[in-house]
Parts: C-alpha cells; structure tokens; sequence
C-alpha cells in the first residue's frame, strides 16, 4: 500500500514538528488539496515502491512525517513528487499541500 500511516512519534520530534506545522512556507498551512485534511505532527508515511503517480521502484520503508523534510525521505533521501492523503487516500504533487494564507492587510 502505498505512504501507509503511523501515528507514533519519537518523544521531543513534537514541539519540532509543530513549529514547522506553524511556520512552513511563511504562514502557510498544510492541507490535502483534494479534501482539505490537515496532517498533525504525528501523521506518518512510508517509503515504498510506488508504480503510480510517482513511478518509484526501491522504497527504503522509512517512516517519517513527509512534511518534515519537505518531501524527502530521510532513510534513501528520495525526493517524493506526491503525497498521499491519510484521509482520502488521493494522490496530489507534494508542493500542492502547502497553501498560502491570505494576507488580511492586504486588499
């Protein structure tokens, strides 16, 4: 299965976590673009072959939270294109889950 899900942590990754959860990209916030689920600190996937949309052969197995490290898997640091939803099981280009907030200075 593909980017599969685990919820377990290793103690002090949290507050590391959740500052980058606060602060990715300058104010933006991290969403799944197709159904709007929002990962948490603790959300996990895993490195695996992936034929589809990725074409990726030689998955590690890793587990690690892909909002971490942008992206890159910290065990073959293959730079994952996609990302599943943990919640809606679709595949969206990882750069896509990253959504500016609008600015309510400006008009």
């Amino acid at each position: 299965m593909h980017l599969l899900k685990r919820d377990s942590t290793p103690t002090g990754h949290v507050d590391i976590l959740a500052k980058i959860f606060d602060s990715a990209f300058h104010h933006s916030r991290i969403r799944c673009p197709i159904c709007e689920w929002q990962p948490t600190p603790s959300s996990q996937w895993s490195c695996v072959d992936n034929p589809h949309p990725e074409a990726f052969f030689g998955g590690c197995g890793r587990a690690w939270n892909t909002f971490e490290t942008f992206g890159t898997c910290p065990g073959c640091t293959h730079q994952w294109q996609f990302t599943a939803c943990l919640s809606c099981g679709q595949w969206s280009p990882h750069d896509a889950w990253y959504e500016e907030e609008e600015d309510p200075t400006e008009d």
